[in-house]
């Protein structure tokens, strides 16, 4: 199963379920769009080898600036800031790729015009961002518009995969979501349906930061790779949904664009475009609050909520990422894989209990949100 994740702002609020992690969502005020997903450690990582070791993770780098989990809501604007900063960091290390097994391969249908030409550069760039945590060996990206969905059906199906995944990102006549994963089956290659619609080629979300997102979530997936018979069941099982959603969109706005002013501004335009009708348009600390505890990893993906990943779950990942490195909830995930649970890896990793971390992530996220629509 792959998870739902991306979609234009013009999108229903809803998640469907499939082979793939598809991004559906709606957003109201603004052009921007998303689409949907499917989905090793540095040498700065303490392994994590067995269920009984308590060793805190360490993602961070000497010198860098980060912020205490009690400082979030007296330094509000040095979250993004910092967060910022530290995937730009991470980002120029790994510049130069170097898995010389990795493939990207990209199909593209016949009378599909594409509106974006650097689709292969942005996932790279997304996958040389992570390539210090497990990948998988190939990257399928499939491009379509509505008219070629038989195309991509068949496509799908030579290339190995199964061809109803091509449906994921469309809906009543038009291709426009997104979806990436690993497959089902190995040697679980990562999968992304890419839809094409001309109407969206106005949004700035799709030009590089969808491609980092939608490939991330290949890479969350990629931690169970030689460990779990279905990886990506067992990513979907592990993970909070806000978790999920939050990882991918904060690296694909990061990543996705050039400089921290148009990464302030979409960073405005996807929380305050997205999600704001009833009855997701209450972003109290406590309805928040409730949201965390209602977030059940396996069981989360059918919540009609889903949808707040990219809002609540994004804003969650860059406070996370302010406090412990851009990289930090990757290390999460890899933690999780070797056989803790989500509770015990986020302790291990910020070095407080989710517990007594989730109230103060819900005052930090009401009130950024709060700014953010009031400013």
């Amino acid at each position: 199963m792959f998870f739902t994740c991306g979609g234009s702002q013009d999108s229903i609020d809803e998640v469907e379920s499939s082979s793939n992690n598809i991004d559906t969502t709606t957003t109201v005020q603004d052009t921007t769009t998303t689409t949907t997903d499917i989905i090793i450690e540095d040498s700065t990582t303490t392994t994590v080898q067995d269920t009984t070791t308590t060793t805190t993770i360490k993602n961070k780098c000497d010198d860098c600036e980060y912020i205490s989990i009690g400082e979030l809501n007296t330094n509000i604007n040095s979250v993004p800031l910092f967060a910022w900063n530290d995937y730009q960091r991470i980002s120029n290390e790994n510049i130069k790729f170097e898995n010389a097994t990795f493939e990207i391969i990209l199909n593209i249908g016949p009378s599909t015009n594409l509106y974006f030409l650097d689709n292969e550069e942005y996932l790279q760039k997304g996958i040389n961002f992570w390539q210090n945590f497990a990948l998988p060996e190939k990257y399928y990206g499939f491009f379509y518009n509505y008219s070629d969905l038989d195309w991509a059906i068949n496509e799908l199906n030579s290339s190995g995969f199964e061809g109803d995944m091509a449906r994921a990102p469309c809906r009543d006549g038009v291709c426009s979501g997104a979806n990436s994963g690993i497959y089902q089956r190995p040697p679980h290659f990562g999968v992304g349906t890419f839809g094409i619609n001309s109407s969206d080629s106005i949004d700035t979300y799709r030009y590089g930061p969808l491609h980092i997102h939608e490939v991330t979530h290949s890479v969350v997936a990629s931690q169970w790779i030689g460990i779990a018979r279905n990886p990506q069941q067992s990513a979907n099982d592990a993970s909070p949904c806000w978790l999920n959603e939050g990882i991918a969109h904060a690296a694909g706005l990061s990543l996705g664009v050039g400089t921290y002013e148009e990464y302030l501004n979409i960073r405005s335009s996807q929380v305050t475009g997205r999600h704001i009708r009833s009855p997701f348009n209450d972003y109290s600390p406590s309805t928040i609050l409730k949201y965390y505890n209602e977030n059940i990893p396996g069981i989360c993906i059918k919540n009609p909520d889903y949808v707040l990943g990219y809002s609540i779950g994004y804003l969650t990942v860059e406070a996370m990422n302010a406090m412990a490195g851009a990289d930090s909830a990757m290390h999460m995930y890899s933690v999780m894989a070797s056989g803790r649970d989500f509770e015990k890896a986020f302790e291990l990793t910020y070095e407080i209990s989710w517990n007594d971390a989730k109230p103060i992530f819900a005052e930090y996220v009401s009130s950024v949100i709060s700014n953010l629509f009031n400013s």
